[in-house]
């Protein structure tokens, strides 16, 4: 046919010539890795651009490392950041390397008494969150390093069983949601350790990552 011109546009158009029109966005394909039936359910998660995090009691920590160096550092506690009573960042500065290898964000949890005995070396400062003092309140380093684990749902580190925290109803800074997850969840996520004969952090389960 003869081409006309629009009388809107001014252009010569065709009548015989269909207008051009959007394609229709096909489904995508099923991905055999996604049916039951091969044996499959799920697929790997695409890990986090966010490193996990992975709460430590320093306290603790520094206490039980420096208690296993005990026999060698016994002449040493003051010159690596130790105290009297028997505690040294190294500890926990071990333990956060550990982690950091595997590609966790440590959070460290420290009680005010220690801090204020032993202040925080400048390199874990970024890292470490010091218990403000709360009245009638003890083992408030315990309460918030349960507190951070159950916000993140990530392990915590302590040697400390938490038996008062689990088992006693009276116990200020504790409730049911506490204990319920400490006798449940936390149970699966709470993380013991020990520091061997070269100073060397270890985990009783591997990290979350």
């Amino acid at each position: 046919k003869t081409p006309k011109t629009s009388k809107v546009t001014g252009i010569l158009v065709r009548e015989d010539v269909a207008p051009l029109r959007s394609p229709v966005p096909r489904a995508p394909k099923e991905d055999p890795a996604d049916d039951p039936k091969n044996g499959i359910r799920d697929r790997p998660q695409e890990p986090s651009a966010t490193p996990r995090t992975v709460v430590i009691n320093c306290a603790n920590v520094g206490t039980v490392f420096c208690e296993s160096r005990k026999q060698l550092y016994a002449a040493q506690l003051t010159e690596t950041g130790g105290s009297k009573k028997g505690f040294m960042w190294e500890g926990v500065r071990r333990a956060f390397q550990y982690y950091e290898s595997h590609g966790l964000k440590p959070q460290g949890v420290c009680k005010n008494r220690t801090a204020v005995l032993s202040p925080v070396p400048d390199d874990l400062k970024s890292r470490v969150i010091v218990c403000p003092v709360v009245d009638d309140q003890r083992d408030t380093d315990d309460l918030f390093t349960i507190r951070l684990a159950m916000r993140y749902g990530c392990q915590l580190v302590d040697n400390d069983n938490y038996r008062d925290w689990k088992h006693q109803e009276n116990k200020r800074g504790t409730d049911d949601i506490i204990r319920d997850w400490l006798l449940g969840a936390g149970a699966r996520l709470k993380v013991s350790y020990v520091f061997d004969r070269t100073g060397r952090f270890i985990p009783s389960v591997p990290p979350r990552d």
